[in-house]
């Protein structure tokens, strides 16, 4: 198929400079517009970079000019797909304008991500969710937040044995928070044991997540998540220490089965983003670490996209790991881009 036009907003943050990272000299979107915040207005994409200069190879992104943020035109522009990495206190309504102006927006934002006619994507997770949305031109398809995505990735090969509460702390990323972020000398030899807002996303993402769908509209799952969210002086990943109370006894070795060959609808159809293996276990005592495994996944394009599990326990019909994920690929950008190219082969975008 063609390749379609898509816009980048907010691509002067940190999140945006992922989407063009992994945007960039893709098969099945062309960037024609990068818009951002009216400090960066007029500037290159070089210029302002948060990310190594080789993230982003394509030298003709590099030079692209960022435009201050204007909704009215980017709807003149008329891109096929719109991704944003906008604020919250702006996402929300110019995600809906776009929207109801038959474009296609893929959202790291929360801002819109709980509505009930949203759908909220991992898509190896519940890409069925996607069918929302399968009669509008123009629409929003949100991705979770990063430590919510990570931990889905994990849950997705339990769901089979009937999971229920899920006990979580996350070990978060400095750059969780945005560029540039925290001040050094309050993360430095450092742990934050709170972080704003990041526990209650959690315990409305996950049910979102593992929800059914009834008369286009999601309703949550039963799951309960207990989450605690510390900030570590880290540069890249969320590391997560889980344990799942489930119905039935299993065995470390069917856990283990289960956590080998989980592939779901994006491995299946090859899609550009998709990691072979979407779960990598490490059977090693000191694995997952951040600076080992923050890049896990396969092919180049997939290298941050996998999630590592680690560490695995089981007592009774508790399951206990450890997962990592990168929080700004994965979690953010690189699963905007996973949605949107499931999209893209329904001929959706």
């Amino acid at each position: 198929m063609e390749k379609r036009n898509a816009v980048i907003l907010g691509a002067s943050g940190l999140v945006g400079q992922r989407f063009c990272q992994m945007l960039s000299n893709h098969p099945y979107f062309n960037v024609i517009g990068l818009f951002g915040g009216w400090a960066s207005d007029g500037k290159k994409l070089s210029d302002v970079l948060k990310l190594p200069d080789y993230c982003i190879p394509q030298s003709d992104l590099l030079s692209e000019t960022i435009n201050q943020l204007d909704i009215e035109k980017v709807k003149r522009i008329d891109p096929d797909i719109v991704f944003s990495a906008l604020p919250n206190d702006l996402a929300m309504e110019a995600e809906l304008e776009l929207a109801s102006h038959s474009i296609p927006v893929f959202t790291n934002a929360s801002a819109n991500r709980m509505r009930d006619d949203v759908p909220l994507v991992v898509p190896e997770v519940n890409s069925e969710f996607l069918d929302i949305v399968t009669e509008k031109d123009g629409y929003i398809v949100a991705n979770g937040n990063c430590s919510s995505i990570g931990l889905a990735l994990s849950l997705k090969p339990l769901l089979k044995y009937g999971m229920r509460d899920v006990n979580v702390t996350t070990f978060q990323a400095a750059s969780g928070a945005g560029y540039p972020g925290i001040p050094s000398m309050d993360i430095m030899d450092n742990i934050i044991p709170y972080i704003r807002d990041e526990e209650e996303k959690m315990e409305k993402e996950i049910p979102k997540m593992f929800g059914s769908l009834e008369s286009g509209r999601i309703k949550n799952s039963d799951v309960k998540v207990n989450p605690t969210c510390v900030r570590v002086p880290v540069r890249d990943s969320h590391l997560e220490v889980v344990s799942v109370t489930i119905h039935e006894e299993v065995t470390v070795e069917e856990v283990s089965e289960a956590f080998m060959n989980f592939r779901s609808h994006p491995q299946e159809i090859n899609l550009p983003s998709a990691p072979e293996k979407p779960l990598i276990l490490r059977k090693e005592e000191n694995r997952p670490q951040p600076y080992l495994d923050s890049m896990a996944g396969y092919p180049v394009r997939a290298r941050g996209m996998a999630a590592t599990v680690g560490r695995l326990k089981i007592s009774g019909k508790v399951i206990r790991y450890v997962t990592l994920s990168h929080n700004t690929i994965r979690g953010a950008a690189g699963g905007s881009v996973l949605n949107a190219e499931l999209m893209f082969k329904r001929g959706m975008v």
